[in-house]
């Protein structure tokens, strides 16, 4: 049986990058300069999806201590948005998104070093921790902007 980690996690990427459409329109150069704010955390939770994702869909076995204080500078990353954007949900959904990549990170934390087998299955929590990082991150993005 083949392994099909690598086709579920590009699906979730896929899914996260065209998430993100609206959020590039709001942070595009045009923006208002009053939108500063705004644009900078929409790029900023872009960023941080991104690399985030790529590292979930990447080789977890290589360095997983590594990988999860990347987690958590992503975490701390986001964690400076709070208070940036003048829109009442922004907060709480950076929040979400801050502690979606806190669980994400200490799950690559428990990853092994031992190379997958060729047929073995996705980790089920490696979806678990995929799919609330991606749902966080659009709930974020979609309240980036200044409301």
């Amino acid at each position: 049986m083949k392994s099909t980690r690598m086709v579920t996690v590009a699906a979730l990427a896929l899914g996260a990058a065209l998430a993100f459409t609206g959020c590039a329109a709001e942070a595009t150069p045009e923006a208002a300069p009053a939108n500063t704010a705004s644009a900078e955390a929409c790029s900023e939770v872009r960023n941080v999806t991104n690399g985030a994702l790529n590292t979930l869909a990447g080789d977890l076995a290589a360095d997983p201590a590594g990988k999860s204080d990347y987690f958590g500078q992503l975490t701390e990353r986001v964690d400076a948005l709070i208070g940036t954007v003048e829109n009442d949900a922004a907060d709480a959904a950076f929040s979400s998104f801050s502690a979606a990549l806190g669980e994400a990170g200490a799950y690559v934390a428990t990853v092994s070093t031992e190379a997958p087998a060729e047929d073995a299955e996705t980790d089920p929590a490696l979806i678990a921790a995929t799919t609330a990082v991606q749902d966080a991150s659009v709930e974020a993005a979609s309240n980036c902007s200044a409301q």
